[in-house]
């Protein structure tokens, strides 16, 4: 995992910007777009709130050099954003936009919790050899 910043670096603030901004888009994209709703600032400002802090928590687990959970966990985004879009093509007469959003949720959780395990395994692999 060579293309990320090294723990406790200014770099991750960067980093966390960044990726605030790519997690709001498909969100304003699939709301506002794919959905079809009329434009909400306050929905928009919503989801940019929702993105940020979902980035700062991934992004300061890799800033204290958690990096298996950072790349997990945006893994597990990627492919709940990836099912959200799907989902909302569905016809599910009304309930599309909440099972995408949830399905996000679920997708997202379960990286998270996936990255949260390795790391943990990984950290005990670690402890056992040194000793």
């Amino acid at each position: 995992m060579k293309f990320m910043p090294p723990a406790k670096s200014e770099r991750w603030i960067t980093w966390m910007l960044i990726y605030a901004v790519l997690l709001w888009l498909p969100f304003i994209l699939h709301r506002f777009v794919l959905l079809g709703q009329t434009f909400s600032l306050t929905i928009s400002l919503r989801f940019a709130l929702l993105a940020l802090v979902m980035s700062g928590i991934v992004n300061g687990l890799g800033w204290l050099g958690v990096r298996l959970v950072w790349l997990i966990t945006t893994i597990g985004i990627v492919i709940g954003l990836g099912l959200m879009f799907i989902y909302s093509n569905r016809d599910m007469s009304g309930w599309a936009d909440l099972a995408a959003f949830l399905t996000f949720y679920l997708c997202t959780l379960g990286g998270f919790t996936l990255g949260l395990l390795t790391e943990g395994m990984y950290w005990l692999i670690r402890k056992l050899h040194k000793s």
